[in-house]
């Protein structure tokens, strides 16, 4: 039995499937001088094939999840085409003779790397985001195949040393049943964009690669946090009968739904839902909720690298409201600090710490 990190819960049943893409290697020899110009423009030539991957991507991405999801590779887009990245990576090629692959590696595991060495989690976090631009732009530097998790035939739960956020966002959400990982974390872009399409997934389990094969069967028990590989019949007996249970209270709390709230000495009340992003609107809908109780706007705050604009706060907001139609929204204004740091922004220094459960937006725009 493998456990890892609960990312997502769900239980899925089937074959799996090991991702495993071509080694990336790193030219690290020096270029002659007459050699510059040609790995400045491998490096561009890469970049603009990343960028245009990263728009269809992105496309993709407002589609299935909605235009907060949107901007996660918005920033993305914006982090490889930034101009400082762009400067640096020319400067390693032309000053030190450095390879193309090799500048565009030094310049964003150096970025990643001082991510990873923060003391903040969610900043930590967003050192995957770094990579996974960096890995799609040396794979178009070298010329190597970029997988394409859009075309899986086959039902299957997906393997991987990790998932990256661009890679999940294609998902062939008909055909993969889940997805398990050696590393990862449950505040990763992945693990959010798992739980919000109801993906069973457990990541962070240090070592599944080494111990799965293409095609073994598996259990993916993301309920009581283990994987089961090549299950007994009595192990698949128990967790079929575990999932029908799961479904089966779902189906019963399904039934009540659109009953009315009356409390035992009959009042009736509303029932409203909490969510943070417009495609939570369509899960409330489905489990009867009267309106939205609790917008919680941080969230397209901290999934990006950059404050929103005004313009798509706006549209993340009117999105929203024409989901909820004529039912309620109760928009709270960004809950940051305390629990919840923005990368990009830098708070006052305060005598006393911001409070947990207050007014935090008041008090961080005061």
């Amino acid at each position: 039995m493998i456990s890892g990190i609960l990312a997502s819960p769900g239980i899925a049943f089937g074959k799996a499937l090991l991702l495993k893409e071509d080694e990336i290697v790193i030219d690290r020899k020096k270029i002659s001088a007459d050699k510059v110009d040609q790995e400045v423009e491998r490096f561009l030539s890469g970049r603009a094939k990343a960028s245009a991957q990263l728009e269809v991507i992105k496309t993709k991405a407002g589609e299935t999840f909605g235009e907060e999801k949107e901007a996660i590779f918005e920033g993305h887009i914006m982090l490889l085409e930034d101009e400082e990245l762009e400067q640096e990576i020319i400067a390693l090629i032309k000053d030190k003779h450095m390879t193309a692959d090799a500048a565009a590696n030094e310049v964003i595991d150096g970025q990643a790397t001082a991510l990873e060495e923060l003391d903040d989690e969610y900043l930590k976090e967003r050192a995957a985001d770094v990579r996974d631009i960096g890995k799609r732009l040396l794979r178009n530097i070298l010329g190597l195949a970029i997988i394409d998790l859009s075309a899986i035939q086959d039902e299957v739960i997906l393997v991987a040393a990790d998932l990256t956020p661009s890679e999940t966002a294609q998902l062939n959400l008909k055909k993969v049943l889940g997805f398990i990982t050696d590393a990862g974390g449950r505040t990763s872009h992945t693990s959010i964009m798992a739980r919000s399409l109801e993906l069973p997934a457990i990541v962070g389990t240090g070592s599944i690669t080494a111990q799965v094969k293409n095609g073994d069967y598996l259990i993916l028990d993301a309920v009581n946090n283990q994987v089961l590989i090549n299950p007994s019949n009595e192990q698949i007996e128990a967790l079929r009968s575990l999932q029908a249970q799961v479904a089966e209270e779902k189906a019963e709390l399904a039934k009540l739904k659109d009953l009315p709230a009356i409390t035992l000495d009959g009042h009736q009340v509303e029932v409203c839902a909490n969510i943070g992003t417009v495609r939570d609107v369509e899960g409330a809908e489905r489990n009867g909720a009267e309106g939205v109780g609790l917008y919680r706007t941080e969230f397209l705050f901290m999934d990006r690298d950059a404050l929103p604009t005004e313009e798509e706060q706006f549209a993340a907001y009117k999105a929203v409201a024409e989901a909820c139609g004529s039912q309620a929204v109760i928009v709270r204004t960004m809950d940051i600090g305390g629990d919840k740091e923005l990368p990009y922004m830098n708070f006052p220094e305060r005598r006393e710490p911001v409070p947990r459960l207050a007014c935090r937006a008041y008090c961080n725009g005061s």
